[in-house]
């Protein structure tokens, strides 16, 4: 990587709870060595660490486990240090009325997860105040019953080709979710609410940003019911259906996979 000057380099915080999200922008933006992008996976850290990076921007998302999207972007606008800068909401949602609210609150820019490789940089250097530099392609993908709208659907608009983000992106998220649907598992059977509505909130984001909306959907019921306060709720016929719908996802992305490949 090239050297950095602090003239030169754009340092970018990006505040969302998904590793997944964080590995897929590091990817995005590894062909511009001069922007540094910092993860921070809590958000009761990021006022702190947006404190000790000095960002040129923050990419955050609006649905965190702790802290409500747009309370969080509150915090940054009351820090002294982050007061003027920046901040971009990154959400799954592509909802008008969230779009606006999150705007009324001092975000300057929304992105839907995951932006083109051409919006995220574009829309990182337009708000940094640097030219806009047009980059490389983004890979195709073909349709499919198990996977809806998602990144690889909108990665497929103009016909460009990246295979190899496509497959990182693929690769990164059944690695990711196999982990986390064992770790629902887990939870499950430690009676451990807390860890469920936790898994099932970050395995819900990645599932529906890749188009795995069932999937998605019953996670998201599984956050909801275990968010309650009780495992109980959550029976063995769910945890059955979860782990047999991230089977056809996981196929389904196989499939995509050996696509994108050839």
């Amino acid at each position: 990587m090239a050297h950095k000057t602090a003239e030169t380099t754009i340092t970018v915080l990006l505040v969302d709870d998904q590793r997944f999200v964080g590995a897929a922008l590091g990817q995005l933006l590894a062909g511009e060595p001069d922007i540094v992008l910092h993860c921070c996976r809590e958000a009761a850290d990021a006022v702190a660490q947006a404190n000790a990076v000095h960002p040129s921007l923050i990419l955050q998302d609006l649905l965190l486990p702790d802290v409500d999207g747009l309370t969080m972007l509150g915090r940054f606008r009351d820090n002294p240090a982050t007061a003027l800068t920046p901040v971009v909401v990154l959400s799954a949602s592509d909802d008008a009325k969230t779009r606006a609210k999150a705007m009324a609150a001092g975000a300057v820019d929304y992105l839907v997860k995951l932006p083109t490789r051409a919006a995220l940089v574009d829309c990182i250097r337009r708000h940094a105040g640097v030219p806009v530099i047009t980059p490389a392609a983004m890979p195709t993908r073909a349709a499919d019953e198990t996977l809806g709208l998602g990144v690889l659907d909108e990665l497929k608009e103009g016909g460009n080709t990246l295979p190899a983000f496509a497959l990182f992106l693929i690769d990164q998220y059944v690695e990711e979710a196999a982990t986390q649907v064992e770790m629902l598992k887990d939870a499950r059977a430690r009676h451990d609410a807390g860890a469920l509505t936790a898994t099932a909130h970050i395995l819900k984001g990645s599932s529906a940003t890749m188009g795995a909306k069932r999937l998605a959907a019953l996670c998201a019921d599984m956050e909801r019911r275990s968010a309650a306060g009780s495992d109980d709720v959550i029976t063995p016929d769910m945890m059955a259906d979860v782990d047999l719908e991230f089977v056809r996802v996981r196929a389904a992305l196989a499939i995509e996979r050996l696509s994108v490949a050839s």
